[in-house]
């Protein structure tokens, strides 16, 4: 593997034949050389990479190789979408074209949700129904129908155009109650592909959702895999605990039962037996309802007002509920109905999910209750870390490369991965970890203003609105703003709009179900742009050179503590005598702080400052771990010092 490597991105090598003016990068071959012996060894391996180190490449090109040699399967998951869109039309070509050379053929294959594929049973009907109609819809069906058809083309982006929401529900391949699959079926198309790929590329959700599935039924929807490769391995926990949460409210029992009475099969049944089973819904529904009422009533806090969730720490007796809706499905399953069995699946997971959370037997998951809109009760139960399912089920069977920037923690020993290992579950892997090639000492600026208020002080909404504006001074646009709140940032941009409109700025907010690559190609093409932005935009925002010269933290980015999955994993920590603060919240926040200053330096040409709005850098014993944690960099407490870092 190691003289393949060299041939590959060494002096003259491959590379060099296919890029022009490639040089070699020591950081990537290392990363490379890691990855190369982690899969010949089966072991585990943690790879942290700054920016500008050629990481993906770095491990897609040994991983492809081991597959293609020895015949494997290698899983390729990333959290956003514009890096799997990287890996699979830059990335993976030319991993394609490097092995050409070695005479190895590379077949690799991009896989997504159910709902972004089309189903062309659905399409062929609602054609035919069309068919006859001239409104818009119809026009855009009859587009939908020729690309398809002409063109092969099996999923939403591939059409090349926007489709509303409510059309794509119509012909999305996200339920098919079909019991034989028609020859021009996408996803068996797709399942075809997967089994004759070396690399599959996915995403976290799908790969966890199919884990999910593995473990219940021994079988998922992606094939067998002999190892697998996480990019943006910061982002596991959230995802994963969330694809394993289990929620169950009256609505979706509600929803199913309607469902199935729909169906062809029941209403070909006879009345007595219709009779019967919609009394069994009924009394199932009248139990519920009753048990749910209980709930509820304890749904208060201390002073004894209406909370929105509240950890559950006892067993609820669910034995009647359960055993009335398995009666249920028993019934129907004796009656042999066909074209049921997903509505049949899914009663028996909720039924499962039922038991389950009123056991509240695991010590490794939490237990809550929440109630939205109008009395809306809904269980939940989630594993509190990721380690619980992780731990036995993958790292247990396949090896695993975790990949991103910011896992690690710095400690006076140096750099460990004790926190994030722990936190996965993974006991025994190697390491390497490649600082970023960029030049941070001269070419970036932190800058903590010692005029910053407490940020829980009342004053500081109004610093935050005029610090903002003086920056601009400085800066007239390039700028992303980042918010830990929604609420937060929504008046921040009420209250500045009309100070950037009268300067000539242009505002760009993040809101619910916006177009983030179009917010971002606008900062990319406007220097006269500020980009305020929360959640998402603390990662994947990509804008390499001067386009972005100054990213201003708002807050220190740490966990809410209001939320149920994070209030129960400190209460395990505090339980303990650990400190939940520096054994859970820090090192949280440090990821995600690292992530949002990743956003400036994203290329060599990157220039300018990160200013950090918070002054418990400054009056807090931790503040100067944070600044140890981040990239060492010229650092002031002053604004106008700004004027010597930006480029001119």
């Amino acid at each position: 593997m190691e003289e393949f490597i060299q041939r590959a991105f060494g002096v003259g090598g491959h590379l060099s034949r296919l890029i022009s003016g490639y040089k070699p990068r020591t950081p990537q071959i290392l990363i490379s050389t890691k990855v190369g012996y982690a899969f010949e060894k089966g072991e585990h391996l943690i790879c942290e990479a700054g920016t500008g180190t050629g990481k993906s490449l770095g491990y897609l090109t040994p991983a492809a190789r081991w597959a293609v040699e020895h015949k494997k399967t290698v899983i390729v998951c990333t959290h956003t979408i514009p890096l799997m869109t990287q890996i699979v039309n830059v990335e993976l070509p030319r991993v394609a074209q490097i092995l050409k050379m070695e005479k190895l053929n590379l077949k690799y294959q991009l896989v997504k949700g159910k709902d972004h594929y089309i189903c062309s049973s659905k399409l062929e009907r609602l054609w035919q129904e069309k068919l006859r109609s001239n409104d818009q819809e119809s026009k855009i069906v009859q587009r939908i129908f020729k690309k398809v058809n002409q063109e092969r083309v099996s999923d939403r982006t591939g059409l090349g155009f926007d489709v509303e929401d409510v059309l794509w529900k119509k012909i999305s391949a996200s339920s098919c109650n079909a019991v034989t699959k028609p020859d021009n079926c996408m996803l068996e198309e797709l399942k075809g592909k997967m089994q004759k790929s070396h690399i599959i590329v996915t995403n976290f959700a799908y790969f966890f959702n199919d884990l999910k599935m593995r473990k219940k039924t021994g079988s998922g929807s992606l094939p067998p895999y002999d190892a697998v490769i996480f990019d943006e391995a910061h982002e596991i926990e959230d995802v994963c605990c969330n694809v394993f949460e289990k929620e169950v409210d009256m609505n979706q029992f509600e929803f199913l039962f309607e469902n199935l009475y729909k169906r062809n099969a029941f209403s070909e049944l006879d009345i007595a037996t219709q009779l019967e089973l919609t009394q069994m819904r009924q009394l199932f529904i009248q139990k519920m309802d009753s048990l749910y009422s209980r709930i509820g009533k304890g749904m208060k806090d201390e002073k004894g007002k209406p909370v929105a969730f509240k950890l559950l720490s006892s067993k609820i007796d669910m034995s009647e509920v359960c055993s009335i809706l398995g009666s249920f499905i028993e019934k129907i399953k004796s009656l042999r109905l066909r074209g049921v069995s997903d509505i049949l699946d899914r009663l028996f997971e909720g039924n499962d999910d039922l038991d389950f959370i009123g056991e509240n037997a695991k010590k490794s998951w939490a237990y809550w209750a929440t109630v939205t809109g109008r009395d809306n009760l809904k269980l939940h139960a989630a594993p509190l870390y990721p380690k619980v399912v992780l731990a036995n089920g993958l790292f247990d069977k396949v090896p695993v490369i975790l990949a991103s920037a910011t896992m690690s923690t710095a400690t006076s020993k140096g750099k460990t991965f004790a926190f994030y290992a722990g936190r996965i579950g993974l006991k025994e892997y190697g390491s390497v970890i490649v600082d970023s090639p960029f030049e941070y000492e001269t070419k970036t600026m932190i800058i903590c203003p010692d005029d910053a208020p407490n940020p829980d002080s009342a004053e500081y909404g109004n610093y935050l609105i005029d610090k903002l504006e003086e920056i601009l001074l400085y800066t007239g646009g390039r700028m992303l703003v980042l918010f830990t709140s929604f609420e937060t940032m929504n008046n921040v941009a009420r209250k500045i709009q009309k100070y950037c409109t009268e300067g000539g700025l242009n505002l760009l907010v993040q809101f619910p179900g916006c177009d983030r690559e179009k917010i971002i190609h606008q900062l990319k093409t406007d220097s006269r742009t500020v980009v305020l932005g929360c959640s998402s935009f603390w990662t994947g925002v990509d804008v390499a050179g001067d386009a972005l010269t100054t990213v201003v933290i708002a807050k220190l980015p740490f966990p809410q503590p209001n939320e149920p999955l994070i209030q129960a994993q400190l209460a395990v920590i505090e339980q303990a005598n650990r400190s939940s603060f520096f054994d859970y919240m820090f090192p949280k926040m440090m990821v995600k702080l690292k992530q949002g200053f990743g956003r400036l330096n994203r290329s060599m040409q990157c220039q300018g400052a990160v200013i950090i709005l918070d002054n418990r850098i400054l009056t807090k014993r931790y503040g100067k771990m944070i600044i140890n944690n981040l990239p060492k960099c010229r650092y002031s407490r002053k604004l106008e010092d700004i004027v010597n870092i930006l480029p001119c």
